[in-house]
């Protein structure tokens, strides 16, 4: 048999999308640069180990390590020869090799039955809150210039939050759900300003990834779940308006900052690519109104995000960073980073400002519809007291 030609070759796979590929047989999800599917060469229950890279051409699998192009794949997969891989991608992309017909019979990879969620003691939570004195997070928010009633508010807020520490002294930031259970707790390791230390291999890991390493839960038997940071105060404080950002030193910050969780709850995705439906499913079904706080980098993936959830009572509320930013805030800055800064200046000058000057502005439900009925973005307002008390949730609409 003739060898296909090099040339041919080169020209199908320039054209060749290895996620157009690899989406054949796998649903995959986009996350930034990259798409994550579960694993078809081994058996894959968790979303993240198997990556797919449009820029590169190629995926990896961290737990199996699989890995490859768009010809490996088909050859791994559905083990066909080399020369069939190249008939079959260039019959997707309109180049002819040699005449020559390839079928191929595509079935979808069926993901293993899910497992049963892995909920964690409770009084793992309860042991780690009693180490706050080595926890350099808590050390730094003890450190800000806060008015004397925001101060009041730090070992509140900490305590509703449930904020731990590990016997190394990073963040634990335990993950509860809407009913009380334990999902995971993610550690990080900060340094005395704030900022977190990238200096370390594991600056960031999960409670449960220890226990499964460890030999504390099979990891064969059970899943980890991940929720909302704070989602658990969703009940709690049932009137509240929900604000979601990335971060959940964010999160703490602004609760302190803002204070009065019976109007404003704070919570967050535990990172930018985490916004998705399924993260905010228990506030979709408490039909709660949303706003969204992404960082300033990250105001179009979330708005991307936002759209593609399709709840209409999530909205992007940019309203802090578009009138407080200023340049040395930073590109990437946040909502805290920016109010940071603002305490900072407050302090230098000898001013306050008026919270109602910056506290973001939550809109009804009916607001919402009224804007999206007339084709409008809400981006919202500023000024507290030009709005009455706000229902939490969109039932009435």
């Amino acid at each position: 048999m003739a060898k296909i030609n090099d040339t041919i070759v080169k020209r199908i796979l320039d054209a060749t999308h290895i996620e157009d590929v690899v989406g054949k047989f796998v649903e995959l999800k986009k996350r930034g640069p990259r798409y994550l599917g579960l694993c078809p060469f081994h058996d894959d229950r968790h979303i993240g180990n198997f990556s797919v890279y449009p820029k590169g051409n190629c995926y990896k699998c961290f737990a199996c390590d699989a890995k490859g192009d768009a010809v490996t794949f088909l050859m791994e997969s559905q083990k066909m020869s080399f020369a069939d891989a190249i008939r079959w991608l260039g019959k997707q992309v309109g180049i002819d090799v040699d005449g020559r017909n390839v079928d191929l019979d595509i079935k979808a990879y069926e993901p293993p039955p899910p497992l049963p969620t892995l909920f964690l003691p409770e009084q793992m939570v309860a042991a780690t809150e009693v180490r706050a004195t080595h926890n350099n997070l808590i050390a730094w928010l003890n450190g800000l210039p806060w008015s004397s009633r925001q101060r009041e508010r730090i070992d509140e807020v900490l305590a509703a939050y449930h904020v731990g520490t590990s016997k190394w002294g990073d963040a634990i930031f335990w993950q509860i759900d809407e009913n009380g259970g334990v999902r995971d707790g993610k550690m990080m390791k900060y340094l005395p300003d704030g900022h977190r230390d990238k200096s370390t291999p594991y600056s960031i890991n999960w409670v449960s990834r220890r226990l499964f390493k460890n030999g504390y839960f099979d990891e064969s038997k059970w899943e980890p779940r991940r929720c909302l940071f704070g989602l658990h105060l969703l009940t709690r404080y049932p009137t509240a308006e929900v604000h979601v950002v990335e971060s959940e030193k964010t999160a703490l910050f602004c609760a302190i900052y803002f204070g009065d969780p019976e109007r404003h709850l704070w919570l967050a995705t535990a990172g930018k690519g985490n916004l998705t439906k399924h993260i905010l499913q228990p506030l979709i079904d408490a039909r709660r109104v949303v706003a969204l706080h992404p960082d300033k980098d990250g105001v179009e993936d979330w708005e991307a995000r936002r759209k593609d959830i399709g709840y209409k009572y999530a909205y992007i509320n940019n309203s802090v960073l578009t009138l407080q930013w200023q340049p040395q805030d930073g590109e990437k800055a946040d909502v805290a980073d920016v109010l940071q800064r603002v305490m900072r200046d407050a302090q230098r000058d000898g001013k306050v400002k008026k919270l109602a000057d910056i506290m973001p502005r939550i809109h009804t439900a009916e607001e919402i519809k009224i804007q999206q009925d007339n084709g409008k973005e809400l981006q919202g307002s500023t000024n507290e007291d030009k709005h009455p008390d706000i229902p939490a949730t969109a039932a009435s609409a």
